[in-house]
């Protein structure tokens, strides 16, 4: 087992959410990122999400139970009528020192870690611009 296979099932537990949402301009280019930067795996849309338009794409993060991202076309949604906002893309992980050498190793361009409210955390951007922010959570 290489050194990175042994982070990524270090990190399988250690990264979560409860909910992301982005609407993306380049929806493959997003779901792509997401897939490479934090080993993200493509699912089925749930029956029982909330407004769902036929190019969502939905994603787990390593070892979570089941969807927690979502991905959407900015004009599909712009054409039904949907108010989704880009705010708030927060990832939750325990050992910050650990995620931010594992992101960095990934490509992302992780920012410093900080202190604030309470907590450290760093951030990353998408292919967009969006940030993402990852936060210690004991």
């Amino acid at each position: 087992m290489t050194p990175n296979e042994r982070l990524i099932i270090s990190l399988m537990p250690m990264l979560w959410t409860d909910s992301v949402a982005l609407c993306c301009s380049n929806l493959a280019a997003c779901k792509q990122w997401w897939i490479e930067t934090f080993d993200c795996k493509a699912v089925k849309v749930p029956a029982d999400w909330d407004c769902v338009l036929p190019s969502d794409v939905a994603l787990t993060l390593p070892g979570g139970g089941g969807p927690t991202i979502l991905l959407s076309d900015a004009m599909e949604v712009q054409k039904a009528g949907y108010e989704r906002s880009n705010a708030g893309a927060i990832i939750f992980c325990s050992k910050i020192e650990k995620a931010h050498e594992y992101l960095r190793g990934r490509g992302a361009a992780a920012g410093a870690i900080q202190d604030g409210g309470g907590t450290q955390f760093f951030e990353i951007r998408d292919p967009e611009g969006n940030i993402v922010e990852i936060c210690r959570e004991p």
